[in-house]
């Protein structure tokens, strides 16, 4: 498939599909053209971020990402209206329909559809070599036998919900050649920063990959994707809250001497939604407390947060 760009994200291998697949219907992704003037046409993609029950921050780029264009909407009756100042002038229009329309005081203009992504790797079956730590049917509440707190809900969707504490796999893993776990964030738009869609993915029980709503933020390592306070995403590869992402990692512990020092330190790759966002990144320390003991081999941990994130499908094949 062909590599675009939407909003500053090189995505390649997504599908994209027409029907809307969030709580709320103006918030997305929009792809179209930008009407520079008269006779200048060029692509066009935004970002609609909810950020209050009435409130939309839009993030336009045009040309490629040579222009970018922010501004705000509210909403008024079925749409979203925009009146907002953007690079010197007032950009007017709104959002209805699945349809972003807004024009400058000076003419130009952009028109923009939604579009819907999906993560070509959701549904991913796991190979006779796994070891499946959720099973997923759909319709099917999921067995929570291979984890240690039995207080995360069941749930019938097939989908395993976070509640009361953190959650460890009974069976410790070292290298693992390919983790696959798929997870829906809540939409929650009054939120902010790490208070919106928290939780995150651990292995040997302290190298944290970050899970997070940070669709349409400018990243930083505590973001979705990030090695926590050590690496943000080459990408954000982001989807909406309350759409299934997914993450496929590659992971080496590290290495140790004799007198338990550490000899070579530990290594990940993560593809987001099919988008690589870390390509054999090295770990020199553990990610949430620098000092804490460095291990060959630990659980997998889901962090709880206090936020409803869900995960489903998840299943390893060791290295």
């Amino acid at each position: 498939m062909t590599t675009r760009t939407f909003t500053g994200i090189i995505l390649a291998g997504l599908l994209l599909v027409a029907s809307a697949a969030t709580a709320d219907s103006f918030m997305g992704e929009y792809t179209g053209t930008f009407f520079a003037d008269s006779r200048v046409q060029m692509p066009a993609t935004a970002n609609v971020v909810a950020e209050d029950s009435n409130k939309w921050r839009i993030m336009i780029d045009a040309g490629d990402g040579k222009d970018s264009i922010e501004l705000y909407g509210n909403l008024a009756g079925s749409r979203v209206h925009i009146a907002y100042p953007s690079g010197g002038y007032e950009w007017r229009g709104g959002i209805q329909d699945g349809r972003l329309s807004v024009r400058s005081a000076y003419g130009q203009h952009i028109e923009l559809e939604k579009v819907v992504r999906k993560s070509p790797n959701e549904g991913l079956k796991p190979p006779a070599s796994a070891v499946v730590l959720l099973p997923y049917k759909k319709g099917a509440k999921p067995s929570l036998g291979a984890w240690t707190n039995q207080n995360w809900k069941a749930l019938d969707s097939g989908a395993m919900q976070v509640n009361k504490g953190t959650n460890a796999t009974k069976e410790r893993f070292g290298d693992i050649k390919h983790f696959h776990i798929e997870f829906k964030l809540p939409l929650e738009p009054r939120n902010r920063g790490q208070g919106r869609g928290n939780s995150g993915v651990y292995f040997c029980g302290t190298y944290e990959v970050q899970v997070l709503d940070s669709f349409g933020l400018v990243h930083t390592s505590g973001d979705c994707g990030g090695l926590y306070n050590l690496k943000r995403a080459d990408v954000n590869a982001c989807l909406p809250p309350e759409t299934w992402q997914t993450y496929d990692i590659e992971f080496r512990a590290p290495r140790l001497n004799d007198d338990g020092t550490i000899k070579e330190n530990a290594r990940i790759t993560v593809r987001h939604n099919g988008v690589t966002i870390h390509h054999d990144v090295e770990i020199p320390r553990p990610t949430a407390n620098p000092k804490a003991k460095q291990r060959t081999t630990g659980p997998i941990l889901l962090q709880d947060h206090g936020h409803p994130v869900q995960y489903r499908n998840i299943w390893l094949v060791k290295n």
